[in-house]
C-alpha cells in the first residue's frame, strides 16, 4: 500500500476514533445528568455504564495508536492489532445490545399516579417540554391528584408568566400535547447518536486491525519515516 494512503487512514482512524470515544462517554455522562431530573435514574444506569465504557476503550484504543505513531514502537503497534480484534467483538457485542434496548418501554413507565409521591420530576417534565399528562392533559382526570382536584391540572401544565398550583382543564392556557411523545423523541435522538457513533466505531476498530500491522511493517522495512514526512 502507498504510504501517504497508508498514513492518511491510519491517521484518520485514530482521529475517528478519538472523537467517537468521546462522543460516546459525553454523551452518555450527560444521559447520566439528564434523565433524573426526571426520576429516570434506574432505567438508564446499564445503558450508560456500557455506553461510557465503550467510549472509554475507543478512546484508549485511538490515543494508544497516537503512541504508536509518535515513539515509532513497532511492537506496540503489533499489540494494538491484537488488542483491536477484542475491542472490536466487545463494540460490535455493546452495539448489538443497545440496538436491541426499546426505549418506549421506557417511556411507557411515564405514570401520571406517581405524581403525588414525587411531584418535581413531574413538573420539571411538563415545564422542560411544555406537555401536559401523559398523552394528553386530560389523563389529569383519571390521576389520584386529579381525583382529588376535579376538572384542574397541576400548575406545570399552565403556560403562566408566574408559578401557579393548578389550572382548569378548559383554560386555554394550558399545554395541549403530552409529554410521552416529546420525551421519547429525545430520548431516541440520544439514543441513536450513540448507536451511530458505536457503529462508525465499530467499522474503524475492525480498520485499525489491519491499519496497525500494514504500518508495523513499513516501520520494519525502515520507511515508516514516510509515513510522517
Amino acid at each position: 500500500m502507498n504510504c501517504f494512503v497508508l498514513g492518511c487512514v491510519f491517521n484518520t482512524t485514530i482521529v475517528i476514533l478519538s472523537a467517537c470515544g468521546l462522543l460516546l462517554m459525553g454523551t452518555a455522562i450527560y444521559m447520566v445528568e439528564w434523565f433524573p431530573q426526571y426520576g429516570a435514574e434506574q432505567d438508564i444506569t446499564a445503558f450508560t455504564i456500557v455506553t461510557i465504557v465503550v467510549g472509554a476503550v475507543t478512546l484508549a484504543a485511538g490515543l494508544s495508536m497516537c503512541a504508536a505513531v509518535c515513539t515509532k514502537h513497532r511492537c506496540m503497534l503489533y499489540v494494538i492489532s491484537l488488542s483491536s480484534i477484542g475491542i472490536f467483538c466487545f463494540q460490535l457485542g455493546a452495539f448489538l445490545w443497545l440496538a436491541t434496548q426499546s426505549q418506549t418501554e421506557r417511556i411507557a413507565m411515564l405514570s401520571t399516579e406517581s405524581y403525588e409521591d414525587q411531584p418535581k420530576y413531574f413538573d420539571k417534565l411538563q415545564l422542560d417540554f411544555e406537555c401536559c399528562g401523559i398523552d394528553k392533559p386530560s389523563d389529569w382526570t383519571s390521576s389520584s391528584w386529579g381525583r382529588k382536584n376535579i376538572g384542574e391540572v397541576p400548575g406545570s401544565c399552565c403556560n403562566t408568566p408566574t408559578p401557579v398550583k393548578s389550572c382548569s382543564l378548559t383554560s386555554d392556557i394550558v399545554f395541549s400535547g403530552g409529554c410521552q411523545r416529546p420525551l421519547f423523541h429525545y430520548m431516541e435522538t440520544m439514543y441513536n447518536i450513540i448507536v451511530a457513533a458505536l457503529l462508525v466505531t465499530c467499522v474503524f476498530q475492525f480498520s485499525a486491525i489491519f491499519v496497525s500491522c500494514c504500518v508495523a511493517r513499513v516501520y520494519k522495512d525502515d520507511t515508516y519515516d514516510r509515513l510522517t514526512d
